[in-house]
């Protein structure tokens, strides 16, 4: 029989444009299957294959690296079918300028809204009362102000241009972020622009919320929606100031940094971003600064914005110089100081190379036109040391640490970055530092980027634009080099100086790590003219022990990467570069560094796992009959001078029972004079292992470290005498019934460990290291009497405690009344006894009968993004310190465990007051 002719013309075109095998072939196929569900899935389909039509990126590199990264089909239906199911409850409004715009552009534009794979937006087209809207009734036209200010003032906005595509889930994240986190006002996203033929280029990465940046230049375009009250309160959007006014409205936000949220994916394509002229971004600029009440001079220089700040009471500053007499260096750098157009400073050098009466005469006779101080180090070198030392009788109201390989180009140098201390939040300010060739040899540092740390820009030339933007505008950074770095002196006694763990390098960036938890924002100048010959002193050799150090302090950042740069950017190379969809980021070369493997541990209990502990785990008839018979010969009072602490591999120091164990260790060995030996139960790693626990409890950095395997294969022949011996999990009890040379065997048991897991072997063997007689040092009576009536075990029981200095209720902020309400639960998917996925769907439930009347947070580092479902934010891995910060700011803490033991969670929650 004939097909008939309407059918097979449409066949015939479905063939064309989307044949067999491809993106929009699949697309339609899914969206087919979906179409009965929901008219808006059926439209939302189709306009995703409409965009899957659209001409590719003219640039073959940004062409594959585009295509890569847009979600496919499969995930948009997978978007369309939740959102159809259940939207979420949070309203966009996207406004169309189209002034002067032609029916195709505008007509663009309105099929990538229509492809929105989220149903909760309506669009308004301004300017363009002559144009065709169409049928669907969320499209309709108005004047601008009615379109800013008519609508949810919860809800969001968002202004585009005729001609400018979205990506098909771009309101879909936009309302998850928001729904997530009601707390946000304004989200911002990655955008590259279209040509005359429509094909996408010239992309550009925002780094996180950066004021300092705002600046010298609107960092974000048009690339961002702002919560509409907010927006009210800011005097909405100024349009005769023409492309000045996005610029202008990110001023006028009030925006903090709590306040705004980064989507890190291209997400628009606009026919051209907003582009001020260099008056216009001066004006911009100074009638933002002028509203705040600050003094300053505006100018436009090298082709970005530059404010130079008015200081009517200079400060005086301390310059600080460490050296080991390099004459060749001082030399040059000291001459360049002196040509410093400042009018109070002094300079103190800090001399290592050794105190002779020549030397004393140079300084004394040769070095002119400085008011300078010698301090002569007679110690080891250690680069922390050496400044803190200098910091501590420094004169200066403002302390600026100088290497002696430098030489300050600009006179003006020191006014620069002095202006910048002394501008509310900010704390280190850094230089752009250039090498001898001309090239940015220092932008900032950025942690991730070529192993631990780089310095961004690194090998690019002064005015170059990047995928990050211009490398002459200001940079908010997380910490800069300590090559050239200026910082209030009460600041940086209050942040402790630079970590002296650290013998040479990366005390610099934890010391802006330090500074930035003190509340403050970190800055970088390209305005100071400063020139590094870097390691011209100290070479280029690290202390294998100052990349361990590193670890611990950096790796807050170095998973989830560094805010300032982008996860779109290659972590290899600090000059930004697109990110291959194989970049694996840091922590593989990291872990080849550290000499181990540091993967997020996530419980499996499988087979295998089970039989190695079964081989590892052995318990002989006799043996609790040998560890009592034991205690009893050894039962008399006596003092304890040495303890063996048998330890697992450690994940991090800073938390759960092995923070425990070792806060004891340090109170026996700083009280009662008590060696510690720590016995590591994992395969040797002596750097690692010491490095965890010089991190953090300094006192025990020296106490000798053993491996063994805990087997009965290994005879503990290699561990020394002591006179106790104590089990800090139960595999390692094991090890320590075993043990001969060792006069009271302990166990510290601060959970009942059988419930780690579920029924089966490792239950069965974890049960079993409670009847294998150790003494019980019980955390709680609760334990202790579980110990004593079901294993008849012998301990006593201590009462938990919080760290204090990290967990109070100073300062704590409570939402009641004045936002929603605060809910905080640990993030410990996949550790079967913490119940996550019952209390996350008890979250969800609670989430949606309150909406933005409830604002859930989860921390850690166990949590991947499939874990969590909708309506949690998830803050991801969190130093120590911060978690007191955290709960300090939350109503309600969610403590879930199936244990017979709570964690130390709920303590440390109501410590701060939740």
């Amino acid at each position: 029989m004939r097909r008939p002719p309407l059918r097979a013309a449409a066949r015939s075109a479905l063939e064309r444009v989307a044949p067999p095998g491809s993106r929009a072939r699949s697309a339609l196929k899914v969206s087919r299957d979906l179409a009965a569900d929901s008219l808006h899935v059926a439209r939302s389909a189709q306009a995703a294959w409409q965009l899957s039509r659209a001409p590719v990126p003219a640039d073959r590199p940004y062409r594959f690296w585009l295509e890569a990264h847009r979600l496919s089909a499969e995930k948009l239906t997978e978007q369309i079918a939740s959102n159809a199911i259940d939207p979420r409850p949070v309203d966009v409004t996207i406004v169309v300028l189209a002034d002067g715009a032609s029916i195709d552009s505008v007509e663009a534009t309105l099929r990538s809204l229509k492809g929105q794979t989220a149903p909760r937006w309506r669009a308004v087209l301004c300017g363009g009362d002559h144009l065709p809207v169409g049928a669907d009734a969320r499209i309709t036209t108005g004047q601008l102000d009615a379109a800013l200010q008519d609508g949810d003032p919860a809800g969001f906005v968002l202004v585009l241009r005729a001609g400018d595509l979205i990506e098909p889930d771009l309101v879909h994240e936009l309302t998850a972020r928001a729904y997530d986190d009601p707390t946000v006002d304004l989200i911002h996203w990655d955008d590259d622009v279209l040509d005359d033929e429509g094909r996408p280029g010239d992309p550009k990465f925002r780094p996180s919320w950066s004021p300092d940046v705002l600046l010298s230049a609107n960092y974000l375009g048009s690339s961002f929606a702002i919560r509409r009250r907010r927006l009210q309160a800011a005097g909405g959007l100024d349009v005769e100031r023409g492309d000045a006014a996005w610029w202008d409205l990110l001023l006028r936000a009030g925006l903090t940094d709590g306040a705004v949220k980064r989507l890190p994916r291209v997400l628009a394509h606009v026919r051209h971003r907003p582009s001020s002229s260099p008056d216009e971004s001066v004006t911009v600029v100074r009638d933002h600064l002028a509203r705040a009440g600050t003094a300053a001079h505006v100018v436009w220089e090298r082709g970005s914005v530059r404010v130079k700040w008015t200081l009517p009471d200079p400060p005086h500053v301390t310059v600080i110089i460490p050296t080991r007499h390099n004459r060749a260096m001082l030399d040059v750098c000291l001459p360049s100081l002196a040509r410093t157009e400042y009018p109070s400073f002094d300079v103190v050098i800090v001399d290592n190379g050794g105190r002779t009466p020549e030397r004393e005469r140079w300084y004394r006779e040769d070095v002119e036109g400085l008011d300078l101080s010698v301090l002569w180090w007679d110690e080891p070198f250690n680069y922390s040391s050496v400044n803190n030392r200098a910091a501590e009788t420094a004169r200066g109201d403002v302390l600026v640490f100088l290497n002696d390989d430098t030489v300050l180009l600009d006179p003006g140098w020191l006014h620069e970055m002095v202006g910048w201390t002394r501008q509310p939040g900010v704390g280190l300010v850094g230089a752009q530092l250039i090498d001898p060739e001309g090239r940015i040899q220092h932008g900032g540092v950025v942690l991730g980027v070529s192993g631990f740390a780089d310095n961004l820009f690194a090998g690019m030339t002064p005015g170059d634009d990047s995928l990050l933007g211009s490398t002459s505008w200001y940079r908010n950074v997380l910490s800069v080099t300590g090559a050239c770095v200026a910082v209030d002196r009460d600041l940086f006694r209050a942040a402790g100086g630079f970590d002296e763990r650290f013998h040479l390098c990366g005390s610099d960036v934890v010391l802006g790590l330090d500074i930035r938890f003190q509340g403050k924002r970190n800055v970088c100048t390209p305005h100071a003219h400063v020139r590094h010959l870097e390691s011209a002193t100290r070479s280029t050799h690290v202390p294998q022990r100052d990349y361990f150090a590193s670890w611990w302090r950096y790796q807050r950042w170095l998973r989830p990467g560094d805010p300032y740069f982008s996860p779109n950017l290659a972590s290899s190379t600090p000059a930004p570069e697109l990110r291959a969809v194989d970049d694996a980021g840091p922590v593989p070369g990291i872990a080849s560094v550290l000499g181990r493997e540091v993967a997020v541990f996530r419980q499996n209990n499988d087979a295998a796992e089970a039989r190695q502990l079964a081989g590892l785990c052995r318990a002989d008839a006799g043996l609790r009959g040998r560890v009592e018979a034991a205690h009893r010969r050894s039962g008399a009072p006596s003092k304890v001078r040495t303890v063996n602490w048998f330890v697992p591999d450690i994940d991090s120091p800073y938390y759960g029972g092995i923070s425990t164990a070792l806060r004891i260790a340090d109170q026996l060995k700083r009280e009662h004079d008590v060696e510690n030996r720590f016995v590591a139960v994992t395969t040797p790693n002596e750097p690692f292992i010491r490095s965890a626990l010089e991190a953090a409890f300094p006192a025990l950095a020296d106490s000798p470290v053993v491996f063994t395997d805990g087997s009965l294969a290994d005879t503990l022949d290699r561990v020394p005498a002591a006179d106790a011996a104590v089990a800090t999990l139960w595999l390692t009890a094991y090890s320590v019934a075993h043990l001969q040379q060792v006069r009271r065997r302990f166990y510290l048991m601060q959970d009942f460990e059988p419930m780690f897991y579920p029924a089966g072997t490792s239950y069965a063997l974890a049960e079993e290291s409670y009847r294998l007689g150790l003494y019980g040092i019980c955390n709680t009576d609760r334990l202790l009497d579980l110990y004593e009536k079901q294993y008849g075990g012998q301990g006593f029981a201590f009462s938990p405690a919080v760290d204090q200095t990290v967990f109070h209720a100073n300062g704590r902020q409570s939402s009641a009344g004045d936002g929603p309400v605060r809910v905080f639960l640990y993030a410990r998917p996949g550790h079967w006894r913490n119940c996550w996925e019952l209390a996350s769907l008890a979250l969800d439930e609670l989430k949606r009968k309150h909406g933005d009347r409830v604002h859930i947070v989860t921390a850690g580092s166990w949590a991947r993004p499939e874990d969590l479902g909708s309506g949690i934010q998830h803050l991801g891995l969190l130093d120590y310190r911060e978690t007191g910060e955290l709960y300090r700011t939350c109503d309600v803490g969610v403590a879930l465990t199936v244990s017979a033991h709570p964690s130390y969670l709920p303590l440390e929650l109501m410590a701060c007051g939740v």
